[in-house]
């Protein structure tokens, strides 16, 4: 059976995972290029169309598997025995944790004021000035996630390190 320690892990592991392989899927793969400057010729009304989809899909479960991955790691570094793993386990953990603050402080900002020039571009069309603010906040927001992308790195690193340094979870 195995240790609240290892369910931890393995928690903080699936989490992570989820949080770390979704967000660069999105970057690289899901409507987030179709957005950006150069890839497409869809109007910039519509990018921002695509950008607001995505985010309001994604916003809860990238949101849960950040935090889920934060605390798991934590009670999997609480648990673990051994010093190195305890502090590859914490450095895992503070780097989700950070990833949550960078977010709630650099990106929810950026979000909000996208989700703003939607509301107003549904009410009336854009104007060549407020399509250049678009695309510049369309911008801002992809350099910003590409932070979230490297801090979310550490907490999939830890937890697989950690993984494979330990025992196996089940013994045949």
């Amino acid at each position: 059976m195995p240790s609240p320690g290892h369910l931890a892990l393995v928690t903080g592991l699936v989490t992570s995972s989820y949080f770390t392989f979704s967000n660069i899927g999105l970057a690289f793969f899901g409507v987030m290029p179709a957005t950006a400057r150069g890839n497409t010729t869809l109007p910039v009304a519509d990018r921002l169309a695509l950008w607001e989809f995505s985010y309001q899909v994604g916003k809860l479960h990238m949101a849960s598997s950040g935090v889920i991955s934060a605390l798991a790691l934590s009670v999997s570094a609480y648990l673990t025995s051994s010093r190195p793993l305890r502090n590859i386990l914490a450095a895992g953990a503070v780097a989700a944790y950070t990833s949550a603050a960078f977010t709630l402080v650099f990106l929810l900002p950026v979000n909000n004021a996208l989700i703003t020039m939607r509301k107003t571009n549904a009410v009336k069309p854009m104007e060549q000035r407020e399509e250049q603010r678009t695309l510049e906040y369309l911008d801002k927001w992809r350099a910003l996630h590409t932070v979230r992308i490297t801090l979310g790195v550490f907490p999939w690193l830890a937890s697989a390190i950690t993984l494979l340094a330990t025992d196996p979870i089940i013994k045949l």
